[in-house]
């Protein structure tokens, strides 16, 4: 084991429900039923993964989920956990948000950078995590911070400006080393600047691979969300980026599987992977 190496610990920024059609986009309801049942509503029950990793002096959160700061018309249409699930789910493991020195981003919608920001009491939104700098790519910085028409909704402000007020934010190039033993790739696809990661954690490398595969059963080259914006651009680079984690036995961390953090890719066909779940 290398001194230098990442100890990872999977958290939980939060559960949110979402139509079922819209997260498994183009796969037939009577297919993606079948792993993942609706309610009544058409609506599954997913959660936004978080990824704590910590080396030395570095205290690493990749997302946030959604925060604590949402209105009550998302609440409700979301279904979002009260309170603030990043904070809860920090303390379960003794850590303080002013110890978080870096908030690295797979990219900027609401339930990946919502808790990076938090509400005053006089209804401000200023840094939840004071001392840490705001990592995203630069395309994704930029179409969040002046987004088209289209996409403002994507891109809540409150989010993102009190980051970028307090010079917190910070751009990635891809393939850029963040920091030792974290490496960025920008791969499109769920918005233009989304990203995953390589960290060479304790156990070997491993991929958080955000929206590119958000579950395990994303793994196959067509299966994404109705969300995508650039649905061809997925397609080509989630082979790539997963046959590198195959090829390095490295487990991916996908951003909304109900089923657990972490999982092990098992078999290639053509362009599509086979996972299961590790923990």
């Amino acid at each position: 084991m290398k001194k230098s190496a990442w100890r990872i610990t999977p958290l939980s920024g939060g559960w949110f429900s979402i139509d079922g059609g819209t997260f498994f986009g183009i796969v037939p309801k009577k297919i993606w039923r079948n792993v993942l049942p609706p309610d009544g509503e058409n609506l599954v029950r997913v959660p936004c993964r978080v990824l704590l990793a910590r080396r030395k002096d570095d205290v690493v959160l990749f997302d946030t989920g959604y925060g604590g700061k949402e209105r009550p018309k998302h609440l409700r249409g979301y279904a979002l956990e009260e309170g603030n699930p990043i904070f809860a789910s920090l303390a379960q493991v003794g850590v303080r948000p002013e110890q978080v020195t870096h908030v690295v981003m797979t990219h900027l919608h609401f339930d990946h950078a919502g808790g990076a920001t938090l509400t005053e009491e006089n209804g401000a939104p200023v840094p939840a995590f004071p001392n840490a700098l705001c990592w995203a790519s630069e395309v994704e910085w930029s179409d969040a911070l002046d987004p088209e028409p289209a996409l403002r909704g994507a891109y809540p402000q409150e989010n993102l400006l009190p980051l970028a007020e307090r010079n917190l934010s910070r751009a990635f190039e891809n393939g850029e080393e963040i920091l030792p033993g974290l490496t960025a790739y920008v791969t499109g696809g769920h918005t233009r600047g989304h990203a995953v990661f390589r960290l060479a954690a304790e156990t070997g490398p491993v991929y958080i691979v955000g929206e590119l595969a958000p579950t395990g059963w994303h793994t196959k080259q067509l299966w994404s969300t109705a969300c995508d914006i650039d649905q061809m651009a997925g397609r080509r680079v989630k082979p790539e980026i997963l046959a590198r984690a195959l090829g390095e036995s490295a487990p991916i961390f996908p951003a909304h599987d109900p089923r657990g953090a972490a999982f092990r890719l098992t078999e290639r066909r053509g362009d599509d992977f086979l996972s299961e779940v590790l923990f």
